[in-house]
């Protein structure tokens, strides 16, 4: 008889997903793995460069990876440290900003939170890039194919649970684990996936950067224990108990369809997502107000789904922290009609602002059923001003404007440190190719 603790049946999803891996593979998109991996760097470089002005997420994350020694790049520094410290450390600083990549389906997910782990695992197991190329390119696929279906928050789980069996599934490819150890490996990355919802609900904590890179070292952590032989449950994924059923609702996984790589959103502003257009917004609407101290309150209407995942929606000065700036629709919305601008590096200013912070108290967000309906296919939003002479001034978009390389290159200088070289922050094996912008 078989040991069928060593082995995966079929039917199992993990089987499944492990054997679509080629196809998807199949999919890199080689210009638009390399944006986002330069995106990834900036972020990562911008957040390290800004966080020491303050006790912060970069300080403590720094504090906990101490003096690690091992064959992975801590971007900022160019020290090397073991492949875990770095992945979480370089992970944590490219999403404390709230300027890395997003994609939006079934789930809203960060897609280059694994960046990082994959970078990490190259150069410590000598993979050229574009065998890193492509490991991006499976990670994203499957993560945003499962972002598409899952119904996470309905079972009380944020987006970030899906990422470890992104990365899992992108180091699998990295190695060229065979379809059996693959499927070890994603069955025990998905044993405990989960992160709860509540990381991004009420004043916001240091957790927010740290929960995707967290899930991303989960996946790192299964594929190290299918190497050193370690088995799964079998169907981690099916019956009552199973990962379908407690977490996510049902999934499938196919390569049919054009690449989700190339559809994830590359930020132009440092905030959440559905706040890219508030801000656009809010750049017109001040245009149009000759005296922003005129402004009584602000109506934002967007979809249902966007109400609720901004966590910052409704936040009192009392309890704004840099955190829960960058989920606030208010406090963006109440810098750029104040002040003009947004940056990265403009947070610690405005939050003790009490001209921002009162408009911000005044922003209330309602559903906009039409907006509601086109979610996720688009993301319309609309904003009215309340004016103290009891007028009324709206202005609506049918969803942000997308990235245009003039503003990704004005992006990368602003989040580029002042005198470092424009080029990877990693090494690794092979030609590098040109850095963009």
């Amino acid at each position: 008889m078989a040991d069928r603790s060593t082995s995966i049946t079929a039917g199992d999803f993990s089987a499944e997903l492990a054997s679509a891996l080629p196809a998807l593979a199949r999919l890199t998109h080689r210009e638009a793995v390399i944006l986002r991996l330069a995106d990834t760097a900036a972020c990562a470089l911008g957040a390290e460069a800004v966080g020491p002005t303050a006790e912060g997420t970069i300080t403590r994350i720094r504090r906990y990876s101490g003096q690690s020694v091992g064959p992975s790049t801590i971007w900022a520094t160019g020290e090397r440290a073991g492949v875990g410290v770095a992945a979480l450390r370089n992970a944590v600083a490219q999403r404390y900003l709230d300027y890395n990549d997003t994609y939006i389906g079934g789930a809203v997910t960060h897609p280059s939170d694994m960046i990082a782990a994959l970078v990490a695992l190259a150069e410590e197991r000598n993979i050229a890039w574009d065998r890193l190329m492509s490991s991006v390119t499976v990670a994203y696929e499957v993560l945003c194919r499962l972002a598409d279906q899952s119904q996470l928050g309905d079972h009380g789980f944020d987006g970030s649970t899906l990422t470890p069996l992104g990365t899992v599934a992108g180091a699998a490819w990295l190695l060229g684990l065979d379809e059996q150890r693959t499927a070890q490996a994603i069955s025990i990355a998905a044993l405990d996936a989960g992160t709860l919802r509540s990381v991004r609900q009420g004043r916001l904590s240091d957790w927010k950067a740290i929960a995707s890179g967290r899930g991303a070292a989960k996946g790192l952590f299964a594929v190290n224990m299918v190497e050193a032989g370690c088995h799964s449950p079998e169907r981690v994924f099916e019956g009552k108990d199973g990962f379908f059923n407690r977490v996510s609702g049902p999934l499938t996984i196919s390569a049919e369809g054009d690449a989700r790589l190339p559809r994830t959103l590359i930020k132009k502003f440092p905030t959440q997502i559905f706040i890219q257009g508030l801000i656009e917004l809010a750049q017109d609407l001040k245009a149009r107000i000759k005296a922003p101290a005129n402004i009584q309150s602000i109506t934002i209407g967007l979809s249902r789904q966007a109400v609720q995942m901004l966590g910052g929606a409704g936040t009192t000065k009392e309890r704004i922290n840099r955190e829960t700036a960058d989920h606030s629709a208010g406090f963006a919305v109440g810098a750029v009609l104040l002040t003009g601008r947004l940056a990265h590096d403009d947070y610690e200013k405005l939050l003790g602002d009490p001209a921002v912070l009162s408009l911000m108290e005044s922003v209330q967000l309602e559903e906009d059923p039409e907006a509601t309906r086109q979610y996720p296919r688009e993301l319309p939003a609309r904003m009215t001003a309340h004016l103290s002479n009891g007028e009324e001034i709206t202005v609506s978009q049918p969803g942000p404007c997308s990235m245009d390389p003039l503003s990704f290159a004005r992006k990368l200088d602003a989040l580029w440190p002042v005198g470092r070289p424009r080029d990877w922050p990693w090494q690794l094996s092979g030609q590098a190719p040109q850095f963009p912008g």
